[in-house]
């Protein structure tokens, strides 16, 4: 056999195809470097192993069988031919083959010759080719949903390139949706479905769908390492699920159109123990973008259908709202008739309340003066008779006259008030507004009641601004707001009580407060008390107290000065009235 070696060397060894030397009993004696190349095995791996270690199971018999029948009954010479045959590589894959046999004679020995040539990339041109052709209708087709036509990609994708596929989408939102896994086993199907379930897509990963979704890159792994599945499952019980598909070979592509990712096609090698390599990545790359146009398209459709429905709508909804828009430019020229008829209606009505108010008004101070009038001529005889100059008095009838008197004097207090309260009201009241300081005029209020607070043993405590603290007010008008509010601490604080005047300085405003420890207001009936003829349970028959009218008028006259007047008051703890007034510049 060393002859033979030195002979054929050459040849063997720089021949591009792999070439196998057997003997007569189907043992390899030679075996050149192209093999490595071809079935992964080095020449010193096959020498000495027979020839069925390159042939699939199925073959080896018929194989032996064949030889033996051929050296039985041959009378001549082996003639050069050649058939397609699959040979087996080193890992068990089956590679398409075309072998030439050949046969001659060495010092009396007969020998054989086989010449392997790869069919690999031909046989693959012509499946992907087939493939193109099968799935060219369905991507070049628009359709509205397209998830169908990439469900119909994935099938047809196995087996011709890739014994796995999946395809991964970005939904509107940004999530990773899987729209659909084949594989020739549908229980592995299932398995892939629930384990997508329970470990869904990691959107950060490094390796895989998420990261050809983020980057628009394509990834290829010729040969799956261990490592890889490690770095792909989450515990250990996700590695030996992954670990049992047997995945060889692996190759991710985006799904791309006009510079956008729509999604990506993932294709893995598993039991037919094929292998991806860098050559098939053009190819891989290509159908991505057919399917990536595929999905643009079919979003473009989707879109111009759901916009003619909306333009449908829009154009039912502007009909619709023409109709309703008239209906209602109708109902609004009624309308606008009613409230031009109302509007003349509440003119007449607000002239004769105008005409009404006034006449009371009027009455109002027409009576007041007319009973000013015989009430002074009472008063006027009570002090005659006091005098005696009707003749002596006993002690009982001064007495009565006191009381005639006082009460003559009430019912004139009362008659003030309501003639007060109908100038206000009219609008007859002039207010002449000049800077005042702030202590003179309590203090000519504080004089009117001072006498009546030490007779019955009151505590008045005061705490005015400084000397130099103007307002903008009317004095008189003033004057009369204070003397009231101090007038009504004196009728409901009872004896030895407390009345407290201070103020408070504000930006623009000065606040005198009146405050007293009487019985104090309900606190639903707080704002009732500046309405007038309103009192808080208290008897128009009670001597001293008024018809309500009193801090109806304050607060008029407080708002003709651009101020006004408010209170806090609590049930058995007393009140605290607020002037307030413009600060004088």
């Amino acid at each position: 056999m060393a002859e033979l070696g030195g002979r054929y060397r050459s040849v063997i060894e720089t021949s591009p195809d792999g070439v196998i030397v057997m003997d007569a009993g189907g043992t390899i004696v030679s075996a050149n470097p192209a093999l490595m190349r071809i079935l992964g095995y080095e020449p010193e791996e096959l020498i000495g192993q027979p020839l069925t270690v390159i042939m699939p199971e199925r073959y080896r018999q018929s194989h032996r069988d064949g030889l033996q029948r051929y050296l039985d009954t041959a009378s001549r010479k082996l003639d050069w031919r050649s058939i397609q045959l699959p040979g087996l590589d080193k890992h068990g894959c089956e590679i398409p083959l075309t072998i030439a046999f050949g046969e001659f004679e060495e010092k009396g020995e007969k020998f054989f010759t086989g010449i392997l040539r790869d069919r690999s990339a031909e046989k693959k041109t012509g499946e992907l080719l087939e493939f193109l052709a099968r799935i060219g209708v369905a991507l070049n087709s628009t359709q509205l949903h397209y998830d169908q036509t990439l469900a119909a990609l994935a099938e047809l994708a196995v087996p011709y390139i890739a014994d796995w596929c999946a395809v991964d989408v970005l939904s509107d939102e940004g999530e990773i949706d899987r729209l659909a896994v084949a594989h020739s086993d549908p229980a592995k199907v299932s398995l892939a479905t629930e384990l997508q379930t329970r470990y869904p897509a990691n959107r950060d990963a490094d390796v895989g769908p998420p990261m050809v979704l983020r980057t628009g890159r394509s990834q290829l792994v010729e040969e799956i390492p261990e490592s890889f599945l490690e770095a792909l499952a989450r515990d250990g019980e996700h590695l030996e699920i992954i670990k049992s598909l047997g995945l060889r070979s692996y190759a991710v592509v985006p799904l791309t159109a006009f510079g956008r990712v729509y999604g990506a096609l993932t294709l893995v090698q598993a039991e037919s123990k094929r292998r991806f390599v860098a050559a098939d990545l053009p190819f891989l790359e290509d159908l991505g973008r057919r399917a990536g146009f595929a999905v643009h398209n079919a979003i473009l459709f989707r879109d111009s259908l759901f916009a003619n429905e909306k333009l449908e709508e829009q154009a039912m909804e502007m009909e619709q709202q023409s109709e309703e828009a008239q209906a209602l430019t109708e109902e609004l020229e009624a309308q606008t008739q009613e409230l031009i008829a109302t509007a003349r209606d509440l003119e007449q009505k607000s002239s004769e309340a105008e005409l009404a108010n006034k006449a009371k008004s009027e009455f109002l101070a027409n009576m007041s003066h007319e009973l000013r009038t015989p009430l002074n001529a009472i008063g006027g005889y009570v002090e005659l008779l006091q005098m005696g100059l009707r003749g002596p008095v006993t002690d009982e009838q001064t007495t009565d006259l006191e009381r005639i008197k006082a009460s003559s004097n009430h019912l004139l207090g009362l008659i003030n008030d309501i003639l007060n309260y109908a100038k206000v009201d009219a609008g007859r009241i002039d207010y002449r507004l000049e800077s005042i300081p702030v202590r003179e005029v309590v203090a000519e209020a504080e004089g009117m009641v001072a006498p009546q607070m030490q007779q019955r043993g009151m505590t008045y405590e005061t705490d005015l601004c400084g000397a130099d603290v103007d307002i903008v007010a009317d004095r008189d008008k003033l004057r009369q707001i204070l003397l009231n509010l101090l007038s009504n601490a004196l009728k409901f604080t009872p004896d030895g009580g407390t009345i407290r005047v201070y103020c408070e300085l504000g930006t623009e405003e000065v606040r005198i407060y009146v405050s007293d420890t009487g019985g104090g207001i309900p606190e639903d009936r707080v704002e009732d008390i500046f309405e007038p003829f309103i009192q808080v349970d208290r008897g128009l028959n009670r001597l001293g107290h008024g018809v309500g009218l009193g801090l109806a008028i304050s607060r008029s006259l407080a708002h003709g000065m651009n101020g006004d007047i408010t209170v806090k008051s609590a049930v058995g703890v007393g009140s605290t009235f607020c002037v307030l007034l413009p600060r004088s510049s």
